[in-house]
């Protein structure tokens, strides 16, 4: 064959094959960024509820096994972009309720704070939410995919607890005088690592007469009759003119790594405004392994 014919065929057939792998890549690239479009991460949200309404704040992106913050509070780019990705109207949450399926969360509207956006949301579930009794949400397919394990203590664990809560505060120099006056915001039962025992969750707070202030978060496991202490946040100080307290509030709880212990959801007060935490047991001890701005104004 004539070779100026042979290289001419080759042209031919070499550029259709490019071509053709060029079409198939753009095709391929089209899909794939499509796909990374419609894919959304999974978010785990903290809902309250008064009177009916409840309130949304984002708390995390879950990025494999790492928690992330989904924006800062200068970030009002993102947080906008959030808003109008996460908290778009008819937007269904799965909501989260002693570590299981509890029922939905709907986004009706979000608007922004001073600091933050938040979302207003039906909530439709059996659990009984109000004051500190709160929520979690996901949009995660298996996050939390099991009964729910969350109920008030019983007599017999409430008295334990509060055994160990006042040697706590008797640990930590709380005059006899004031004892008295400990209250109990919030008292849980909870199932963290599906072993049929329930752990028990509480915030206390105890004001002196000179506004000076003794908080306790404590988490706790059964020992027999008794009460072991877990994990102890205990705060003494002077709050500001305003009064503005650090207590710390159980929100829920929800497993996120896989590894059969669920993480603690936590809500903690500050100067004119609130932060959302995460407790995990790492190496034996729980740690704070996450925050999140809630909103200050």
């Amino acid at each position: 064959m004539n070779p100026i014919v042979c290289w001419q065929n080759f042209r031919r057939v070499f550029s259709s094959a490019v071509v053709v792998v060029f079409v198939l890549v753009f095709c391929c690239v089209i899909q794939w960024s499509s796909s990374a479009q419609t894919r959304k991460r999974t978010v785990i949200l903290a809902v309250s509820a008064e009177s009916g309404e409840a309130s949304v704040d984002a708390v995390a992106i879950l990025e494999g096994k790492r928690l992330l913050s989904p924006y800062n509070d200068e970030q009002k780019d993102k947080q906008k972009a959030f808003g109008a990705e996460y908290f778009k109207k008819g937007t269904v949450y799965r909501l989260i309720f002693g570590g299981g399926d509890a029922g939905t969360a709907t986004i009706n509207k979000w608007s922004e704070g001073c600091n933050n956006i938040h979302a207003q949301a039906t909530v439709s579930t059996s659990a009984r939410l109000g004051g500190k009794v709160m929520a979690l949400a996901t949009n995660s397919e298996t996050l939390g995919k099991h009964s729910v394990s969350r109920r008030p203590p019983t007599d017999a664990e409430r008295a334990a607890v509060m055994t160990l809560m006042k040697s706590i505060y008797q640990r930590n120099r709380t005059p006899a005088s004031l004892m008295p006056s400990i209250k109990v915001t919030n008292l849980t039962a909870t199932d963290l690592n599906g072993d049929g025992k329930y752990e028990m969750i509480g915030s206390f707070t105890l004001a002196a007469k000179n506004k000076f202030e003794r908080d306790l978060f404590l988490i706790a496991t059964p020992q027999g009759a008794a009460m072991r202490a877990d994990f102890v946040k205990f705060q003494a100080y002077q709050p500001p003119p305003e009064g503005f307290l650090s207590s710390i509030d159980f929100i829920d709880q929800l497993d996120v790594d896989g590894d059969g212990l669920g993480e603690v959801f936590a809500t903690a007060g500050g100067f004119d405004g609130y932060a959302l935490l995460v407790f995990k047991k790492v190496g034996g001890r729980w740690r704070q392994v996450h925050d999140q701005i809630g909103d200050a104004c």
